[in-house]
């Protein structure tokens, strides 16, 4: 009875220790999770121009072609079908990201003091400015206006939104959930100007619209990925694949390509 008493606990041991080695074993970092599952999932803005938008029905723009070359660097591989695109927005990508609907975000995300404190950023890719965009026939000539006078919209959850608090903390203030919102506002009329990244403005000035050429203060976008050990070396990868197509001069040509002067 002993004797089976203790191989019986033997057993239990051997198949508590098999079950727990099989376990982790299956605990795949980020990295290996997206190469196991064959594509990257990818939180992109997809209205705003020109890093992320439709042209011709068709995913376009900076973001979307950076986030092709960080597929292309972690697959090594130029197939099709590297990447899944998921639609996020300044109020929504960081917990898209961190609920792990999307592996990364490349959605002219800046870095700030406050992000890093729940996210990892890679190395920037590129730098935007935020200044205001007004109607061509506007006298307006700076931010300050705003502390006495008109409305101001800013697309809420970015830095334009912070800066206006900081820098005009006495303006009426008028919130949008897009630039795309934004900019009919002004157009509109319900609003004398919109601070932004103002690439991003760029994308949005026409005939009737302008861009002061003040800037209130200096972005860098990068990639996000969640605040992780298990994210480490998926942002080796990301960083890897940034200067890779840095020194090969291919980021230039995406700028090149997308960005409007």
């Amino acid at each position: 009875m002993k004797k089976y008493i203790i191989f019986t606990f033997f057993i239990i041991l051997s198949l508590f220790l098999f079950c727990g080695c099989s376990k982790k074993e299956k605990e795949l970092n980020d990295l290996e999770t997206i190469k196991k599952r064959g594509h990257i999932i990818v939180g992109v803005k997809t209205d705003s121009p020109p890093f992320g938008f439709y042209k011709d029905k068709k995913l376009s723009g900076v973001d979307i072609d950076i986030a092709n070359e960080i597929a292309q660097n972690i697959f090594k591989s130029n197939s099709m079908g590297l990447v899944k695109f998921v639609a996020v927005n300044p109020q929504n990508r960081i917990s898209k990201l961190n609920s792990k609907e999307v592996d990364i975000l490349v959605a002219t995300m800046s870095i700030n003091e406050k992000r890093k404190l729940i996210l990892d950023f890679s190395a920037p890719y590129f730098i935007a400015n935020q200044k205001i965009m007004i109607r061509k026939t506007s006298k307006i000539s700076s931010l300050q206006y705003f502390n006495k006078n008109g409305r101001l919209a800013v697309i809420l959850g970015t830095t334009g939104e912070k800066i206006s608090r900081l820098v005009v903390p006495n303006a009426h203030i008028i919130g949008a959930k897009s630039y795309v919102e934004a900019y009919n506002l002004l157009v509109n009329k319900q609003v004398d100007a919109i601070l932004g990244d103002d690439c991003i403005l760029a994308g949005f000035k026409n005939n009737d619209l302008r861009i002061i050429n003040k800037a209130y203060s200096r972005e860098y976008y990068a990639v996000a990925v969640r605040k992780s050990e298990k994210s480490k070396e998926l942002l080796n990868a990301i960083n890897a694949a940034i200067v890779q197509i840095s020194d090969e001069k291919r980021l230039n040509l995406i700028k090149k390509r997308w960005i409007i002067n």
